[in-house]
């Protein structure tokens, strides 16, 4: 063999990583590009992937005679497979100064504490009537009510809050429902959300037969328009995050049943089950939202120093452009 015969074949192999690095370089910028314009769709394709597979993680080992907490892993999901991608693809999309923007809207608080007695008292109140109405009062002793307000509501709501639904929202407010707001608008935001929040907690129904799990995401799909409404009316209107979350939660904690504990409701009426009587009354609702608001669902700034709540724009990106 040539003296130089082993150099070109190391020459020749080097040309060849070299190659295969900028192949890998170019398909990874043109990866990062389409996410980029396309950040709804690359949150959707982590979440109905990685996140629904930990979701139906109980349902698939159920059959090898494994039990482990559906609400538990749908609560694993949300924090994997909504929050991360929400965060990640607002750095990639809008920077530090989109990340910034997202944990202030997160954070905002100071609001007029009429807000904090619509979102907590709204739905429990609806629910509790509702109940009333369906079971008569309750045959709990006199300590039941103290105790289904404090622990049933109060300390659900809290938990709730701070191990799932702030985080929930976050994505599908936050993210999802604010870009497509400013696309579409306000209704038909709600409209293209509603059905990805209800195949969210597919695991939660699934279970039955085939049929039945259909019915009951197409009904949870047709409750969850108004509910949509709800968390988009109060985020126009507040530009606050918790308070949407704080919403989600307080609805939740009314008929929540052993994880993270029993609802308000449960704790009241020990003897009853209402399902989710808290979707109806959140029903209930959003319909008198988007009628006193005639769909606009307060896209109009309306608490003094607050601006319209939207996704960040990068200021470098060009004009008009909506991610």
């Amino acid at each position: 063999m040539p003296w130089f015969a082993g150099g070109q074949a190391h020459y020749g192999w080097g040309l060849l990583q070299s190659g295969a690095a900028c192949t890998a370089l170019e398909w990874s910028a043109v990866m990062t590009e389409k996410i980029r314009r396309h950040p709804i769709a690359a949150l959707l394709v982590w979440f109905f992937t990685v996140g629904q597979l930990l979701a139906f993680l109980p349902r698939i080992v159920e059959a090898q005679g494994v039990e482990l907490s559906v609400p538990l892993f749908v609560t694993a999901s949300n924090l994997i497979g909504l929050l991360l991608p929400a965060l990640v693809l607002t750095w990639l999309c809008d920077g530090r100064a989109g990340l910034r923007a997202l944990r202030d809207r997160i954070l905002t608080w100071r609001r007029n504490p009429w807000w904090y007695v619509f979102v907590v008292i709204a739905v429990p109140l609806g629910a509790v009537l509702l109940a009333l109405i369906l079971a008569g009062p309750p045959d709990a002793s006199g300590p039941a009510l103290p105790m289904a307000l404090l622990l049933g509501l109060v300390l659900q709501t809290v938990l709730g809050l701070i191990i799932s639904n702030l985080w929930e929202e976050v994505a599908w407010t936050g993210f999802v429902q604010a870009r497509l707001q400013q696309r579409h608008g306000a209704l038909r935001a709600v409209l293209l959300t509603a059905p990805l929040f209800a195949l969210q907690h597919a695991a939660l129904v699934a279970g039955g037969s085939f049929a039945a799990t259909i019915v009951l995401l197409l009904v949870l799909t047709l409750l969850a328009i108004p509910f949509r409404a709800v968390t988009g009316w109060l985020y126009n209107r507040t530009s606050s995050l918790l308070l949407v979350g704080l919403f989600h939660a307080a609805g939740n904690a009314v008929a929540v049943r052993e994880w993270p504990g029993d609802g308000m409701l449960p704790l009241l009426f020990p003897g009853e089950n209402f399902g989710p009587v808290h979707l109806l009354v959140s029903a209930v609702v959003g319909v008198i939202v988007i009628t006193a608001t005639r769909g606009r669902l307060g896209t109009e700034p309306a608490v003094p120093g607050a601006q319209r709540p939207q996704a960040y724009s990068h200021p470098t990106g060009p004009a008009g452009r909506v991610r």
